[in-house]
């Protein structure tokens, strides 16, 4: 069985997108929040029985909406643990992957991820210790391990594609790379195509 975790905030009670509240309302970052969590939903629902999906919400899952869309699409939903969003990946990465050989996790974030990406991803697992789905602002979208790994990520420097490869490499550990893509956090991510 393989492991795909997507991470987002709650669109009702996480305050998402705050890096876009200076152009959009609240409103506003909750649709965008919601279309992009049930667009990728609509994608990974596509995959095959031997994907087991868990979405991990943060700060907390009490929402009808996310109760709604659990059993809509039939995924596993948990409450992101931990201080930070270091610490929330790795005990994510470092829990799915302590029960199952491939684990991945994606943001919720990323409009052109598609199945065909999460199953190149799967594939590369198969040959890599990890892959990584870099984006376009010097990100990552996705990460995935191919059998127990702790701390991936490390959180004594920010998270970005070079610190994690640089993390990864100093541990002798095989990474595969997917294409990049572009996330939404800016208004640019917006506006440019």
């Amino acid at each position: 069985m393989i492991s795909l975790n997507i991470f987002s905030k709650c669109p009702h009670m996480g305050n998402p997108k705050t890096r876009l509240k200076n152009f959009l309302t609240k409103d506003e970052r909750t649709f965008i929040t919601k279309y992009m969590l049930t667009n990728i939903l609509n994608e990974v629902s596509q995959l095959n029985d031997e994907v087991m999906i868990t979405l991990w919400i943060y700060p907390n899952i009490d929402h009808p909406w996310l109760h709604e869309l659990k059993a809509k699409y039939k995924f596993n939903l948990k409450k992101q643990i931990g201080s930070s969003l270091c610490e929330r990946m790795n005990n994510c990465l470092s829990f799915e992957s302590s029960k199952h050989n491939k684990t991945i996790l994606i943001g919720s974030d990323i409009p052109s991820l598609s199945k065909s990406i999460i199953m190149d991803a799967i594939h590369i697992l198969s040959n890599k210790d990890i892959v990584i789905g870099p984006s376009l602002d010097g990100g990552f979208y996705l990460i995935g391990v191919n059998r127990l790994f702790k701390d991936t990520i490390d959180c004594t420097k920010p998270i970005n594609i070079l610190n994690l490869k640089n993390n990864i490499t100093s541990q002798r550990k095989s990474i595969g790379l997917l294409r990049a893509l572009k996330d939404i956090d800016t208004p640019e991510d917006l506006l440019i195509i």
